[in-house]
């Protein structure tokens, strides 16, 4: 891979940035929202605030005319009764009077209220120096005189300007109240008009963000998907171009660099296969032709034999005649060697349709061939099926390796037995004996070219029967491999045999 294909890109060009910039986004609409709504409720809580104050300056207004009214009640009944319990409620009033001005004052912050409040609190005391008056009148015995004070309508006048001024006191509270009502209610309107407004703004941009987002990925895994499609159907030339410098750019560059490297190995193959496939069609016309133009001096060489064993004959010694079997016996093998080539070279030539062939069938006719010595059979394990199939190699591979089982076997008598095995698309075959066995080492050799475990002047055989059986198996889209460990007797042969269609014998 080149080092530009998986470049470090920067935050913004990658998918995780892009997640983390729509984090951002939801986050920073997230904190807006929190502040504003911290200073919603901090509005709230003044408006709260103004509202118990309010209530405190009307609860002490509303205390001072009901502490006045019984005061002036206890002084009209100690008037009219002489009896001093009237007048706890005139006593009380006097002793709390400077606290609860006090706390009014507290209460009180805006310049006209603190100006009616002192004109408040003068009258009050007036109020009360007038109820002092009499009381003091009466207690010295001078009843007459104090409600002549009384009926002169001076206190009267004090509690009407008392309440004027209370009033408009209360007046002013509950307009502010209301001002601030009002101001807080709009501010309110606005708050809510704006959490709406800019939280159907942040899920718009938060949508258009993570719509833009998602298209941006999904063309990209689209043309990344496309490409591999067409990848996957052979179409190396195809190259895919997000336009992205994220993980997905990154992906297609590898997958770009991907297909060029396939494109070019698949040239350089294309091309070492077409040399391998004319070194193939080379090499076996050669074995054809050499195999086939030794035949004639072949036949010469034995014809000359032949004739100058008839020459001899009768006077030849012992030595000439023996020489003359060593020459024809080494002809024959030499003939059977060229026949084995022809075999091997025309391997997958045939070109023959395929028909059904019962396999059963097949084995008895290979028997017969075979033609065992006495005291040897073959027969069959099982029921064997009909297979559809190109016959003639077929029938060679299992005569190789029945006759093979028969004639490296060791004792007076032995079987080979053929049984089938259905692996669903193809036929495994096996194919074994009872005879001495083929010891581990010797399980990869015996498939190659003239190859032989005994001398061949023990057995007589080319050293090719294995290797065009292995050839031949091929060429049908099957394996081979041999079994046998000894000294445990007997050899297995399993090879697999690629099926067009397979039928149960009735």
């Amino acid at each position: 891979m080149s080092s530009d294909v998986f470049a470090r890109s920067g935050p913004s060009d990658s998918i995780s940035g892009r997640i983390w910039q729509l984090t951002a986004v939801a986050c920073t609409t997230l904190i807006v929202f929190g502040v504003l709504v911290s200073w919603s409720i901090e509005r709230n809580h003044e408006a709260t605030a103004w509202v118990a104050h309010n209530q405190s300056v009307q609860t002490a207004l509303g205390l001072y005319r009901r502490e006045i009214i019984e005061a002036e009640t206890g002084q009209r009944g100690y008037l009219l009764t002489g009896q001093s319990e009237y007048l706890a409620p005139y006593t009380a009033v006097l002793a709390e009077n400077e606290a609860r001005f006090e706390k009014m004052r507290a209460l009180v912050g805006d310049r006209n209220e603190r100006v009616a409040l002192s004109r408040l609190e003068w009258i009050l005391r007036q109020k009360l120096g007038e109820l002092g008056f009499t009381i003091a009148l009466a207690r010295s015995g001078d009843r007459a005189g104090a409600l002549a004070v009384v009926r002169e309508g001076r206190g009267r006048r004090y509690t009407v300007e008392f309440e004027r001024l209370a009033d408009g006191i209360a007046d002013r509270e509950t307009s502010a109240l209301a001002a601030l009502q009002a101001d807080a209610d709009q501010r309110n309107d606005h708050f809510l008009a704006g959490v709406v407004g800019g939280g159907l703004l942040a899920i718009a941009l938060i949508v258009v963000v993570a719509a833009a987002n998602v298209k941006r990925i999904e063309s990209s895994l689209s043309e990344l998907a496309s490409g591999i499609d067409a990848l996957a159907e052979g179409n190396l030339a195809r190259r895919v171009d997000v336009g992205t410098r994220d993980e997905i750019g990154r992906v297609a560059g590898a997958f770009n660099e991907m297909a060029e490297n396939l494109l070019v190995s698949n040239r350089a193959r294309a091309r070492v296969e077409e040399e391998l496939r004319r070194s193939n069609d080379d090499l076996d016309r050669f074995a054809y032709s050499a195999s086939h133009d030794l035949k004639a001096p072949l036949r010469g060489i034995r014809n000359l034999t032949d004739w100058i064993a008839e020459d001899i004959e009768g006077s030849a010694s012992a030595d000439t005649v023996e020489n003359l079997a060593l020459v024809r016996s080494r002809v024959q093998r030499l003939d059977l060697l060229l026949d084995s080539l022809l075999r091997y070279s025309r391997v997958g030539r045939s070109g023959a349709e395929e028909e059904d062939v019962d396999l059963a069938r097949m084995v008895a006719e290979i028997s017969d061939y075979v033609a065992p010595a006495e005291g040897f059979s073959v027969s069959v394990r099982g029921e064997l099926p009909i297979l559809r199939t190109d016959k003639a190699p077929l029938e060679q591979v299992l005569r190789n390796l029945i006759g093979n089982g028969l004639k490296h076997h060791d004792r007076a008598a032995g079987n080979v037995t053929v049984s089938t095995r259905d692996l669903g698309d193809a036929l495994e075959f096996r194919v074994e004996d009872d005879g001495p066995g083929i010891p581990e080492r010797f399980h990869d050799r015996i498939f190659l070219m003239f190859q032989t475990l005994r001398p061949r002047d023990e057995v007589e055989g080319s050293g090719m029967g294995l290797a065009i059986v292995k050839k031949t198996v091929e060429q049908h889209g099957g394996s081979i491999r041999v079994e046998s460990a000894p000294p445990r007797r007997g050899t297995a042969f399993i090879f697999t045999w690629a099926k067009r269609q397979l039928k149960k014998t009735s």
